[in-house]
């Protein structure tokens, strides 16, 4: 324990020494200012006369004696004192003390069983587009259907044709919203245009674009879809 540690205690203990010795040196100095009267100066009771049978001796008479004044012991070297605790003494370990043993790590152990087969996996369906559809676009015709119906044809531009059937006469070629009349059998037209043509279940029709007698114009598909008959034929 160091200086600042035990100086408070200390100089507390100083302190009540010193009270203590001023007290007494005020009793001294109070007990030297009034002395105590002395045994002349205080009478002394008469001692009653008794009287003593012959051979009897009479017992002496106390005298009083007076007390001397308390000494101030001064302080003695059996005052504590605080002594200085020297830090405790690190004990080495022992040979009995435990050692930490490093563990091996756990070794993996194999799967039992059968090893599972992988399964493929199915690959991923495609997903129908959302929102509005896309308009069809009309397809053209296969080039070789079409070669065909021209390599068939027997109509040529500025040549007359006669029907041979009844026939539609439409505003513009291909079968849609577009009828005008249907023209009889043995009607003569001018061949004025085409052929055009256009695709319709399996086959093709080719049209051309005719003028009938009254000056009108129009179209008109010349055979079947397969060309096995024929609508209009050149005027022989």
């Amino acid at each position: 324990m160091d200086a600042s540690t035990r100086a408070p205690g200390y100089d507390l203990f100083k302190l009540i020494v010193a009270l203590f010795l001023l007290i007494l040196s005020s009793i001294l100095m109070w007990m030297s200012s009034h002395p105590a009267p002395t045994p002349a100066d205080t009478p002394l009771p008469e001692p009653s006369v008794t009287s003593l049978s012959p051979g009897v001796t009479a017992p002496p008479t106390a005298t009083a004696t007076p007390l001397s004044p308390p000494t101030a012991m001064p302080p003695t070297d059996s005052s504590p004192t605080t002594t200085p605790m020297s830090p405790p003494t690190a004990t080495p370990p022992t040979d009995s003390s435990p050692t930490t043993t490093p563990m091996s790590p756990p070794t993996a152990m194999p799967p039992t069983g059968p090893s599972p087969t992988a399964t493929p996996l199915s690959p991923p369906t495609a997903m129908p587009p959302t929102g509005p559809s896309p308009t069809p676009t009309p397809l053209s015709p296969p080039t070789t259907a079409c070669e065909a119906a021209t390599t068939r044809s027997h109509l040529r531009i500025s040549t007359h044709a006669v029907i041979r059937r009844h026939l539609n006469f439409r505003s513009s070629p291909g079968i849609r919203d577009n009828w005008l009349l249907t023209n009889l059998p043995g009607t003569q037209v001018e061949i004025i245009a085409g052929p055009e043509c256009v695709p319709y279940a399996a086959g093709v029709y080719l049209w051309w674009q005719v003028r009938l007698p009254d000056g009108r114009l129009g179209w008109s598909a010349e055979s079947s879809v397969h060309g096995t008959f024929y609508f209009m034929e050149p005027v022989r």
